[in-house]
């Protein structure tokens, strides 16, 4: 019944977290993302009470704005004991978003060769797929992810 409700509260994240994090951004810019978390976190078992995804999102949007008013109030959020499963699968999510953010960036061609190497395909495939030769392949993939470990090292 655990993993069920850590499912259906990961789902919910996935659903509501962008546009939880814009609301969160108009009080608290820089703590928005911990918020949101914060706001899953702190309500896990209220969230999982409601009965209807209606209900979620009000519980859920008053929370984040409590949060961010307690943080500006305190100068840092209140914050309960975190589900490592659930914390866990929310730092997954933002990894792969960032990830394809990331990917979405890069010139076309790179795109398009990374996208396929994401789904499986070997550096031969790729360039039967996409009528490029095979060495034009490995150096549009090697600039790619060059572009992207750049991108992650300037981030951290």
């Amino acid at each position: 019944m655990m993993k069920e409700q850590e499912k259906m509260i990961a789902r919910l994240y996935c659903k509501l977290r962008r546009e939880l994090h814009t609301y969160a951004a108009r009080y608290c810019p820089d703590e928005a993302e911990d918020i949101v978390h914060q706001a899953f976190l702190n309500g896990y078992n209220k969230i999982v009470e409601e009965r209807n995804e209606a209900e979620q999102r009000s519980y859920l949007y008053s929370t984040v704005k409590n949060l961010c008013l307690n943080f500006i109030r305190n100068s840092r959020p209140v914050y309960m004991d975190a589900l490592p499963d659930l914390m866990t699968e929310f730092i997954v999510v933002d990894t792969h978003d960032y990830m394809y953010e990331l990917i979405h960036r890069l010139p076309s061609r790179e795109r398009r060769i990374l996208e396929l190497s994401i789904q499986g395909y070997d550096t031969k495939e790729i360039a039967k797929q996409t009528g490029m030769e095979y060495n034009t392949v490995r150096h549009y993939k090697k600039e790619a992810y060059t572009k992207i470990r750049e991108a992650l090292k300037n981030e951290i």
